[in-house]
């Protein structure tokens, strides 16, 4: 359970002969060094006039409006697909000529309503700084604007630097495999690096990927509990200790940490030494400020989030170290040498590379297009690249659901805006975001459809921010849709990213997508109990996530998530209509494979006091911990969770849970009903003396009848040994209250009642329920986890398609993306 505390544009030049290409003004787009462009951005030509437009077929045009090519010239029309053969007329160079051109026709349209296209070629387009989309680029509900690819082509938007084969750029070899190259004054800095599409590691202490080393001792200061803090870093009080810091810890004496590492201090900027700090559900990236060998303590420059015990140095817990140019020594690592100017980029290339005929990366636009107030646009079959979000200069104190890492698209109070078959790759933050920063504006409507996610440096796709006191139904994202997309490789630099995470939002639907190899949660909605704003507000409600398959996520990195990931209730609320339908979630694993404390790798998990969401038709099976979890369940009458017709196997440690339902320590007054499980089937081959349980969590009714808390019916339960049935230890019940209230482990050994299956019914629980049928699963063991039935095996039980789950006729595939930490995760055929 989770706590609630509460550029002037960069001129890159680069000339091919006598070409010289520069990114256009705010919003521009500059030309590939690979193609033959012969503009360089100019401001004449028509653009389409007011209301006119191309649209011709002349120069091999597809009836587009205008088109963009590396090949292009801003001084041209722009309504050509292709240079004519005088070289007199043909597309335009860039994106910011080609938004001139649409404004445009928007400005006049003269009654026009069919949409104004703009098809933008083959080719590499690098931005110096993000593309600018504005409500003046907005079509409306008459007029569309539809930015795409041009047929059977791929042109690729970079926020990047072509450092490699293209560029003017000359690497020169060292010695060995070590090559260097001097970069330009005016290049930004960046904490990436992609080689021919991979991306590539600074070097870490121990290892390519890295060493984990351990939290040694969490340091206190000494100080009155009345405060205040003696350091604004050390914010945190804790009985018996002091005050906990957040900007510095112990190591341990045999961990290979030093005061000497060259670029710790002057003249290297100061922060230049990077360390991870993994915590439970988060992991921090702060800055190295300074390391004291005599009592073996870290400090950085800036501290972590300051919440204990959940955040901070945590003792046994991991660290990585990261750009210490001093461990320079992996084939395919890199370093930035900042010492001087010009600065120098040291690459350390695997057997057959020269990055002199290759391609190398790094970003250097903050963003790749930010897009505001935009209406009523599509953008089809595009692909964007790179990103430069960095850590910044106090470092990253890791925040629920990531709020300070920006997206490569950001869509700021955008409605009717859909992104259809683009590609967002090779990121270093996340990859898109839909949110409203204003309490007048909107975010609606919006689609991101057949589209690929992978290789991200945070999140997906966000939609929304964590709630806030000033929201409202109207201002929040709603009636959006994310379909039939991949999310894959997700969390390459910050690992405690979430796959697809909404914030606060209404009526949104998540349908039919795949969301697998990330290191964190795969779909959230909401967090700490999602507060309802001040008024005309109701939280996070009406959404749906349905028919997705989400799997191979934790991986052993963090801990406290899960497959889908619901956090809308507290005390004294809880959001109504969202639906969990039709996905198929498996290889789940907490970091209990990496940390001796680690937890709560779930399938389903609602947290905090959600209350009111039907979960129904789900199949989950191989999870870390529970297929269907509950962190507190409702506080008040009438929200019961549903848990329908879902099936559940092979949960390591259980089916279904219910934490705490007693917040405060306290019953309450009245009965209230904290779930419902109908129909369900539930197929396991653990037991007891195994550490598994049916149900786990807190089974203290608070002396109500117990079917005025958990409901229970008709449940098919099958034990692979056939021996569930007459299991002594099937199901248990505490009847007396404990010190707190729930024992969820019999601590005394005497403070559960346990039943068979007969007893169980005898308590009016599954009275239609069995436990001596097996289900006729086609073959539900690893690797075939069929999971398919011929016909109903149980009355109740409604037979559905799991294969259903996922994308359907995907038009993306996304590639393999190579770990960047070492991960854990459970072996499939032996460990669940």
């Amino acid at each position: 359970m989770r706590k609630s505390p509460s550029l002037k544009i960069l001129a890159v030049i680069f000339m091919l002969t006598s070409l010289v290409l520069l990114a256009g003004c705010a919003g521009g787009l500059g030309s590939s060094p690979s193609g033959n462009n012969g503009g360089t951005g100019g401001t004449g030509g028509s653009g389409g006039g007011n209301g006119g437009g191309g649209g011709g077929n002349s120069g091999g045009g597809t009836g587009a409006d205008f088109y963009i090519a590396t090949d292009g010239n801003d001084s041209w029309s722009g309504t050509l697909a292709a240079p004519n053969t005088g070289g007199t007329d043909g597309p335009f160079a860039t994106i910011a000529k080609a938004q001139s051109a649409v404004r445009g026709i928007l400005q006049n349209p003269q009654g026009r309503t069919q949409a104004i296209v703009v098809q933008i070629r083959q080719g590499t387009y690098f931005v110096g700084q993000p593309l600018s989309f504005t409500a003046a680029d907005s079509g409306t509900s008459q007029l569309q604007v539809n930015w795409e690819k041009y047929p059977s082509e791929t042109p690729v938007i970079s926020g990047g630097l072509q450092l490699g084969n293209g560029s003017v750029l000359n690497w020169k070899n060292v010695s060995g495999n070590q090559w260097q190259v001097t970069l330009p004054s005016s290049t930004q800095y960046f904490e990436q690096l992609f080689y021919n599409q991979q991306r590539r590691l600074r070097p870490r202490l121990g290892g390519s990927l890295g060493t984990y080393y351990r939290v040694a001792s969490t340091i206190y200061l000494s100080g009155s509990s009345s405060g205040p803090p003696p350091d604004p870093n050390c914010s945190v009080y804790v009985s018996g200790s002091g005050w906990e810091c957040f900007d510095r810890f112990q190591y341990s004496s045999t961990d290979p940490i030093s005061a000497s590492w060259k670029n710790l201090n002057a003249p290297y900027p100061a922060g230049d030494v990077e360390l991870y700090d993994f915590e439970k559900w988060m992991v921090a990236k702060l800055r190295i400020k300074s390391i004291d060998t005599a009592n073996h303590i870290v400090y950085l420059i800036g501290p972590t989030f300051q919440e204990s015990p959940d955040n901070g140095f945590i003792v046994n817990h991991r660290y990585v170290v990261e750009n210490v140019k001093d461990a320079l020594a992996q084939p395919g690592q890199w370093f930035l040498d900042r010492s001087s100017s010009p600065w120098t980029l040291t690459y350390l290339a695997n057997a057959g590379e020269n990055p002199n005929n290759d391609s190398v990366i790094v970003p250097q636009a903050s963003q790749v297009m930010i897009a505001t107030g935009l209406k009523n646009v599509t953008f089809t079959g595009l692909t964007f690249e790179h990103d430069n979000f960095i850590v910044p200069a106090v470092g990253y104190p890791a925040l629920r659901q990531d709020t300070g890492i920006t997206g490569a698209l950001t869509c700021l109070n955008c409605q009717n805006v859909t992104f259809n078959g683009d590609t967002v790759a090779q990121t270093a933050g996340g990859g898109i975001e839909l949110y409203t920063n204003s309490s007048s504006a909107a975010t609606a409507n919006n689609i991101v459809e057949d589209s690929a996610l992978y290789d991200l440096g945070g999140f997906g796709i966000r939609v929304g921010m964590p709630a806030a006191y000033s929201d409202t139904d109207a201002n929040v994202p709603h009636n959006n849709t994310v379909e039939n997309t991949v999310i894959a490789g997700y969390g390459r630099v910050f690992p405690s990213a979430i796959g697809l995470v909404q914030g606060d939002g209404h009526d949104n639907i998540y349908s039919h997508n795949d969301i697998y190899d990330g290191y964190h949660s795969g779909v959230e909605v909401c967090a700490l109990g999602c507060p309802f704003g001040a008024q005309s507000s109701n939280g996070a409600f009406n959404n749906t996530t349905e028919f997705n398959h989400i799997y191979d996520i934790g991986q052993g990195m963090t801990d406290d998530m899960g497959c889908i990931y619901y956090n809308t209730g507290g005390p004294d609320h809880y959001a109504t209509g969202n639906k969990i339908l039709n996905n198929k979630c498996h290889d789940i694993t907490d970091a209990h494979t990496q940390d001796p404390d680690g937890y709560g790798g779930q399938g389903i998990y609602l947290d905090a006091q959600t209350g009111g969401v039907q979960v129904e038709n789900n199949l989950v099976y191989r999870v870390a911990s529970i297929a269907m979890h509950m962190s507190n369940g409702p506080s008040q009458a009438g929200g019961a969770n549903m848990i329908q017709n879902n099936i559940f196997a092979y949960g390591r440690m259980g089916i279904f849970e219910l934490s705490n339902p007693y917040v405060g320590n306290s019953c309450f007054t009245t009965p209230i009903l904290e779930f419902t499980a109908t129909n369900n089937i539930a197929y396991f081959d653990k037991k007891h003396t195994d550490g598994f349980s049916v149900q786990k969590g807190c089974t203290y009714s608070c002396g109500f009848s117990y079917t005025q808390f958990q409901m229970m019916t008709g449940n098919l339960y099958w034990r692979t040994d056939n021996l569930f049935s007459t299991d002594t230890q099937a199901f248990h019940v505490q009847p007396s209250p404990s010190n707190p209230l729930c024992d969820t482990s019999n601590t005394s050994g005497t403070d559960w009642n346990y039943y068979t299956f007969s007893g169980w019914q005898g308590m009016g629980e599954d009275t239609q329920g069995t436990a001596q049928k097996n289900p006729g699963f086609a073959n539900p063991v690893y690797p075939a986890d069929d999971y398919s039935l011929s016909s109903s095996p149980a009355a109740g039980f409604v037979v559905f398609d799991p294969s259903q789950a996922g994308r359907q006729a995907p038009t993306i595939q996304a590639p393999p993306v190579a770990a960047t930490f070492q991960t854990a995760p459970l072996n499939p055929a032996t460990d669940y």
